[in-house]
Parts: structure tokens; sequence; C-alpha cells
């Protein structure tokens, strides 16, 4: 138990016995020193640390005391490391292994897992067991975490109906935890009086302190009061900054970033700009203890680690300004890194997975080719900036627009483009106007033909070939690519003149269709489909196209062929896993939604997940051999979802795909076998880079009348390695 800690090698010491009990003695301390030390380093924080070593207590632990003790030590630590699974597990051992007395506390580890997971009746159900303790800290902390489940409007009195005994208690951790709730609910005054209280019945110095000092300082931002909030936040920072890096965690990150925004309100910019970088630095010591998703469901990037990289960011941007030519490019190339942080962590939120992306980052040292440069949208609440880096440097450039505004003019052009509406014109040269028009005499003075672009929210879902400068289509003057960052793209240059391909499609839908419709997507499918039933949805789905297009593209390319009922899972699996090819095109109906879990694409017999494509592509053979390309020919990404085509992203991602081409809407038959078919001569050819093999497979296509459309050709987006 986290209170109850024993010393049970003492009582070895009498009468020389040690002697006799020394291996027992040894194996008593080693328990008890691995306990004691991880607990405290859970306390702190520093969660890595603390799970080896309970780990490793729990593989010490002898008879049912100890096992009691390791395995509740060890699922506390797991459950604040948000792994809930494996918590649940060692909670529910250590509480059936705990005595009458010792369960309750149990009970109530229990009963926030299961509130986590909202499982009310479960944790209202835990909660009443622990609120039946003979402890009286453990009763109140039971009845402040019943309260939280119950209605808005019975919530407040029941908080009431317990301060009198809080406040009598003395135990500023329960004070602590009445204030939250109570600012949560709008009772400041009864926040106040909790959270002071908590504040004096603190210890000098504790952890608790700190965070009494943290509530109050958020109290006092709340009323805008930013001097008297930045003065306790201080005097918080004062305890916590001679102690570990990793100290107290979050907490030292939250502490941090309320100074960066209280100097910024102050008017202290580079007070501001100085904590950003600490909140920073907090963060990159700390990033494997912070889990993808909070306590409270949200998610950590959300919450977190967008809103204080970006501050970073915003704070150079800004400073940047007043500097010499010198001292203002290394500014904005760390503002660039940490947009480059942003996109990073995006990228794990959007999978839920951060080992996938901490794999492919970094790994290859990325040199800017003459001729190409690599734009990067930031949109900041009132304006966006451009930071654009060539081989010559990098340059800033600022629309004054605000974000929402921005946001929804994409949104706009982006529906427009895929319901194929005629009038789409307008919003094409605003946009170019907006995003394009900026670099216009950086292009000219550099020669620049390529542009690399890593957008920002619903930026992703414009095809910027699309966007027009009055005169012409911004493919007509430029290839363009997208990276969804570059510290997570592999830039090495290709140096297989002749790669094996496997290619793989359906264009009747076999049994995943029976499995397709138990799914929410499949559901939804079969809903707008005429009839609504399981029947109508196969004759839906069916992609006459495919056959022509993997029947064309067999002609280019050497390699392999799976079509219809050949393309299994089962199949496809085997195939990949052999290493033998470089290109993998799959042709097949696809949805990348807002994560990873509703992401899927689907094969003759059943449906193929991003975790699938991990496993198959992700095999040894071809990590020693990274996958040149991966072709999503009949995917799509949701309808008006900014995360959505960070899917795509996902894909190359977890296939270890140094390039993925993906289409952003669905695509019509006879454009997709147009451009996949000149795409792939051109590439097989070998004399132009995968970005301009597009684009010359674009305007080709643009040239036909009946093409013309920006929805016919301009969904082709071709993500990652663009040489």
């Amino acid at each position: 138990m986290r209170y109850l800690l024993g010393a049970r090698v003492l009582l070895l010491r009498a009468c020389g016995a040690w002697l006799l009990c020394l291996g027992c003695a040894w194996s008593a301390a080693s328990f008890e020193s691995q306990l004691r030390e991880g607990m405290q380093l859970r306390r702190a924080g520093q969660l890595n640390e603390a799970l080896a070593l309970l780990s490793a207590a729990q593989s010490l632990a002898h008879g049912d005391e100890e096992r009691m003790r390791a395995a509740g030590e060890f699922g506390m630590a797991l459950a604040q490391a948000r792994r809930t699974d494996e918590a649940r597990v060692l909670l529910t051992r250590a509480y059936q292994l705990a005595t009458v007395a010792a369960r309750p506390a149990y009970a109530l580890e229990l009963g926030l897992l299961a509130a986590q997971a909202r499982d009310q009746a479960t944790a209202s159900r835990y909660f009443e067991e622990a609120r039946r303790s003979s402890d009286q800290r453990l009763r109140l902390a039971a009845s402040l975490n019943l309260a939280r489940t119950l209605q808005k409007s019975e919530r407040l009195p029941a908080l009431l109906a317990l301060s009198a005994d809080i406040s009598r208690m003395g135990e500023p951790a329960l004070s602590l935890n009445l204030g939250h709730q109570a600012r949560e609910l709008g009772a400041t005054e009864l926040a106040w009086r909790s959270i002071e209280q908590a504040h004096s019945q603190a210890a000098a110095g504790s952890r608790l302190q700190i965070e009494a000092l943290d509530a109050l300082a958020q109290l006092y931002e709340d009323q805008g009061r930013h001097a008297d909030s930045l003065a306790l936040d201080q005097a918080a920072l004062t305890h916590l900054r001679p102690l570990p890096q990793g100290a107290l965690g979050e907490l030292a990150i939250a502490l941090e970033w309320r100074d960066a925004r209280l100097h910024k309100a102050l008017g202290q910019p580079p007070q501001s700009l100085a904590a950003y970088q600490r909140a920073v630095d907090r963060i990159e010591a700390l990033r494997a203890d912070i889990p993808i998703d909070m306590d409270d469901g949200s998610s950590s990037f959300v919450r977190l680690f967008e809103p204080v990289y970006l501050g970073l960011a915003e704070a150079l941007i800004d400073a940047s300004e007043k500097l010499l030519p010198d001292q203002r490019a290394e500014h904005l190339r760390r503002a660039r890194d940490a947009v480059e942080l942003i996109k990073q962590t995006e990228m794990q939120d959007f999978l839920g997975d951060r080992c996938a992306v901490d794999a492919v980052k970094g790994g290859s040292a990325t040199v800017i080719p003459a001729g190409t440069a690599v734009v990067y949208t930031v949109l900041l609440p009132e304006r966006l900036e451009l930071l654009v880096e060539t081989r010559s440097g990098i340059s800033r450039f600022t629309e004054r627009i605000a974000s929402d505004e921005l946001r929804a003019q994409a949104s706009r052009f982006a529906k427009a483009l895929r319901s194929s509406d005629p009038a789409f014109m307008p919003q094409a040269r605003q946009l170019y106007d907006r995003l394009l028009r900026p670099l216009e005499g950086l292009v000219t003075a550099q020669q620049l033909d390529t542009l690399v672009v890593v957008p920002d929210g619903a930026l992703r879902l414009v095809p910027f070939a699309a966007l027009h400068d009055g005169s012409r289509f911004a493919i007509d003057k430029f290839a363009l690519s997208t990276v969804s960052g570059l510290s997570m793209t592999n830039t090495n240059a290709s140096h297989e003149s002749q790669a094996l391909s496997l290619m793989a499609g359906v264009a009747n839908f076999g049994p995943v269709v029976s499995k397709l419709v138990l799914s929410d997507a499949g559901r939804g499918l079969m809903a707008n489909t005429a009839g609504g039933t399981e029947r109508s949805l196969r004759e839906s789905l069916a992609l006459p196209g495919v056959t022509r297009e993997i029947g064309a593209l067999g002609k280019i390319l050497p390699g392999d062929r799976l079509l219809d009922e050949s393309f299994t899972v089962e199949a496809f699996s085997r195939a990949a896993r052999s290493g033998r090819y470089r290109i993998v095109h799959v042709a097949t109906h696809g949805v990348f939604g807002g994560d990873a879990r509703s992401s899927f694409m689907l094969a003759y017999d059943d449906l193929l997940t991003l975790g699938n494509l991990q496993e198959v592509l992700g095999a040894e053979a071809l990590r020693r051999h990274s996958l040149e390309l991966l072709t999503l020919s009949a995917c799509e990404t949701a309808e008006g979802n900014e995360r959505a085509p960070l899917g795509i992203s996902g894909a190359a991602i977890r296939a270890r795909a140094k390039s993925v081409l993906g289409t952003l809407w669905p695509v019509d038959d006879e454009a997709a076998v147009r451009v996949m078919e000149r795409f792939y001569q051109l590439i097989a050819d070998g004399r132009v880079s995968k970005a301009q093999a597009l684009r010359q497979a674009q305007r080709e296509l643009l040239a036909e009348r009946p093409f013309a459309h920006p929805f016919f050709w301009a969904p082709f987006s071709l993500i990652g390695n663009w040489l």
C-alpha cells in the first residue's frame, strides 16, 4: 500500500541470527529497497524508472503480504502511466490478496480505474466499499470520488456536505481535491477556501504544497490577475527547480507553461520565450512518461503538447523580428524545430503509438536539393506564418488572417473540389493569395520548381496543386508534395533502377463485406445504399476499374499481382513479408478517419488495418530494405475531418515506406487509371523525381477537357520522400 511501508528486515537483528538467515535478509532488504525507491520515483512522476523497480520488487516478493504490496504499488504506477488494463490486473490481484482492513484502499484504486473507463456502476461500487473503511481519510477520499460520479446539480451539495469534515481532517490532498472539483463547478469561494487550506496544511517544499501553489495561481489566472498568478507560480517553481529535470512530471510542465503565458500577458516577451523553452525542455525529458490519453480521456497532444510547442514557435518567430540576419535565421530554425515536434506528437496521437513514430523520426539527414523549398504552414490565432526553407536558408512570410477564418476557407475549398463544384475558382484564387503568392519572389529568385508542404490543420484537406494564381493552376508552376514532418521523412534517394512491385486490388469484394457491415463505418455505408442491404452494399463497393488498373500497371512494373479472391489478408501478408518488393500498390476501398482505429482498407476477405500494415510491411525483411513507395489508389480521407489525411501518412509510417501516394477523395475510375499508368511509366524511366512524375501525370489529365476540373486530377497526394 502506498502509505503502509514495512521494515521487515529489522526482525532479523537479534542474537546474531542474521548469520543463519543471510539469504532471507538479503532478499527482504532487496524487496523493501526496490519497493521503497520505486514508490518514491512514482510519486515524483519518473514512471519508467519506477515501473522497472516495482517490477523487480514484484519478482522478489514472498508471502501474501509482500505480493499484495508489490502488486498494489506496481498497479498504481501502471495506472499513473495510463496502462490501465495491466494496472487493473495487478490491483485486482492486490485486492484479492488483501486483508479485510487493507482491501478498501485497493477498492479505491480500482474505482478510479473504472471511473476513467466511464464504467460508473463499477466505480460507484468500489467507492462505496472504500467508504466503509475504518480509515477516515480513505472514507473521505472515496466520498470525494463518488461526488464526481453525480449529476452536476447534485455534485456541489455533496461537496459542501464533505467540506467541514475535510477541513477538520487537515489532510492537504483531500482539501486540494475538493478545491479542484469546486473550481470545475464554478464554486469560486469553496475553491479558494479549500486550496488555501491545502497550501497552509502541506509541508514546506513538498509536492502537495507545489500543487496547492499551482492551483492558487490558476485561480488568479482565471480572474485575469496575471501579476498575482505569476508570483504564486514562481514561488512553486522556486521549490521545483532544484529538483531533477524529470521530477513532478506534468506538474512541472504546467508551471513553466503558465509562467510563459503570464509573462506574455504582462508584455514581457523575453521572459515568456525563456519559460516556453523551459517547458519544452521538460516535456522532452518526460515525453516517454506522458501518456497519449489523459485520465479524463482527453488527448495529451491537444491539452499539452501542441499548445506548448506552438507557444514556443510563436515566441521565437516574434523574437526574430528584432534580430540581425544570422540570429534571425537561428530563431526561425528553432521555431521550425518546434513545429516538427508538433507534427511528431500529432502523428503519435493519431496512431495511438509513440514507438512507430520514434522508429522513423530522424532516420536520415535531410539536405534540401536545389530548386526545392519546404513550406511550413503555422496557424496562429490571428495570423498565418509561412516558414520556408531552401538550400540557401530559411525565410518567413506573414499573412494577417484569423486561423478560424483560414480553416473555414480551406474546408469550403476542399468540399467544393470533392463535390465537383464548377464554382470553385474564387476560392482557389483566394487561397493561392494566402498560401503561395507570398512566396513568388523567393520562387523566382531561387528558381524553385518543387514545393514540399508541411500543412497544418484544415490545410491538410487542400490539394495545393489546385490553387490558382488567376492565370494558371499551381501544378503548372511547380511540383507539389506533402510531408507530415521532415523529421519523419526518409529523404535518401533510391538506388534501385528496376524495383519489383506487388500489385493488389479488388474489383468485386467477397467475405469482407459481411465483416464490414458489423462495423460502424459499414453500417453507415449500408444505410446510404439503395435498398440498405448487404447485397446492395456489395454492389455499391464494386470497383470495375481496378481490373484494368492492375493489368495496365503489370505491363509497366515487374512483379506480382493479387487480384480479387487472390487478394486475401493472408496472401498479401505472405507476399509482402518476403521483402522482395520495393513498390506496393493497393487498389481497393479504404477510409482514413480521425485516428488509426477508424482507418482501414478492404482486402477480398477481411479488413486491412493500419496495425496490419505495420505487422506485415514492417517485417524484418522489409526493415533491411525500405519500401520505396506505397500507393493506395482507391482509398480516401473522411470528408471534413482535418486529421483524416494523417491516415495516409500514418500508413507510410506503419509500413516503413519512404513515400505514400494516396487520394483525398473518391477518384473517377478512368482518371485513376490514366494518372497511375503515366506516373509509373515516368517512375520506371527513372529520369524524374516522384513529385515531378506525379505533376506530369496530373498536367496531362488537366490538359484534356473532360478531366480539366480538379475533381479528377487534384486528389492524388504524394506524401513523404518526393525525390
